[in-house]
């Protein structure tokens, strides 16, 4: 058995895709013949990344001269209002490499990723043109359902077009939570809920570097980026409701977040004294940063329902740190409380505030605060590269 992973995301693009695709196909690798097809990086991009991830086997679909003349061409919007997503012109150069590669080697299986969904487009018409492949659709969140899209008549079209296309063609979908397989599934035959599966984001264990929590300050930490409706507004005001006594030697630092706008904020709501921003920094760092936190930070959107697993959830989990999450009902509220931490609902800064002082004390007090091993274990990559491991070997007997 062959494999090929084709992604527009992976190391050194610095992605959350890129690292999760990276401990995938690592895992694999030892035991299938694997490459991988990707976009060549166009930037820096975070160079930790190629610690734990090998370009040996790595091929890279370059962009045409069109693909890359429009991509850089004035008129975003009119591109942004006719296209599928802004990756939908390299899926012309991913098809025609993935071709070469299916036609001058013993292929047997193709695994796309998405996002960008027009990777799943190449998919379709590589199954089209080699009708005895196996082929996998990877979904590292809803596609026309996701509740991020803001996306215009024709748009939705198109992309329900190519979606209905990719669900029937697929031999199988995969899908990070069963919230965002019963949100996809919902109008379609069961045929469909029939060949999805839930396999999730994983962490690599030998990653982290095993530090101790700085004595104090009691460091609190978001790391990520803010865009949308995930914003930390209700944060803001769930600390400025926090008894005076509970802000002493409290340090908070939204990591990757910092923008002009984000520290308007913060003086808006005089939290400069407890609320810190920091750049971006690189994904092994970040792993150094969870370790030396005592309580890390999920923000959500304030949906009616998520269905999304954030892969920074899951890098969490693998710091071993305490979690407090300001999230609606769906994935992360549900995988947060199993561990036996609080969730607050982002629209209700009241209860934020209430339960964050809960979890302050506990921390204060002395209280093991670990996260269940059975969970860590669920979402190590041993176990969910074991899960894609036996999913390839049963379609490919």
């Amino acid at each position: 058995m062959k494999v090929l992973f084709l992604t527009y995301c992976y190391p050194p693009q610095k992605y959350p895709r890129s690292i999760q695709i990276s401990h995938l196909v690592q895992y694999l690798r030892k035991e299938f013949p694997l490459e991988v097809i990707t976009a060549p990086t166009e930037s820096k991009g975070d160079l930790s990344l190629l610690s734990f991830t090998p370009l040996d086997n790595v091929l890279y679909a370059k962009k045409s001269f069109l693909t890359r003349f429009i991509e850089k061409s004035r008129g975003d919007k009119i591109k942004r209002a006719l296209l599928p997503d802004p990756q939908y012109l390299w899926h012309f150069d991913l098809y025609r490499k993935s071709s070469q590669i299916i036609l001058n080697s013993e292929v047997t299986t193709i695994m796309t990723f998405g996002q960008p969904m027009s990777t799943h487009i190449a998919g379709l018409k590589l199954k089209k043109k080699f009708p005895n492949l196996t082929w996998i659709a990877h979904f590292s969140d809803p596609w026309v359902d996701n509740p991020f899209n803001d996306d215009n008549f024709w748009s939705k079209f198109i992309n329900k077009y190519y979606q209905n296309a990719v669900f029937q063609k697929a031999d199988k979908l995969i899908f990070t939570s069963e919230e965002a397989i019963d949100l996809v599934t919902k109008n379609y035959p069961p045929s469909l809920f029939a060949k999805s599966l839930c396999l999730p984001h994983c962490f690599n264990e030998d990653l982290y570097p095993r530090l101790q929590p700085q004595k104090a300050p009691l460091a609190i930490r978001y790391l990520g980026n803010f865009y949308g409706e995930r914003q930390p507004d209700s944060l803001f005001k769930a600390l400025k409701a926090l008894p005076k006594n509970i802000f002493k030697d409290i340090r908070i630092e939204l990591v990757g977040g910092s923008t002009e706008a984000l520290e308007d904020l913060i003086k808006s709501n005089n939290l400069q004294t407890m609320v810190f921003t920091k750049a971006p920094v690189d994904y092994l760092e970040s792993l150094k940063l969870m370790e030396e936190s005592d309580l890390l930070l999920i923000i959500d959107a304030s949906f009616e329902n998520s269905p999304f697993l954030p892969s920074k959830l899951i890098d969490y989990i693998g710091a071993n740190k305490p979690i407090f999450g300001i999230t609606p009902s769906g994935t992360s509220q549900k995988l947060i409380e199993e561990m036996g931490f609080l969730v607050a609902h982002p629209k209700n800064p009241q209860e934020i505030s209430e339960k964050l002082i809960q979890i302050i004390e506990s921390i204060r007090s002395g209280k093991e605060l670990n996260i269940p091993a059975s969970i860590r274990n669920r979402y190590s990559i041993n176990t969910v590269g074991a899960q894609f491991s036996h999913l390839l070997h049963k379609i490919n007997p």
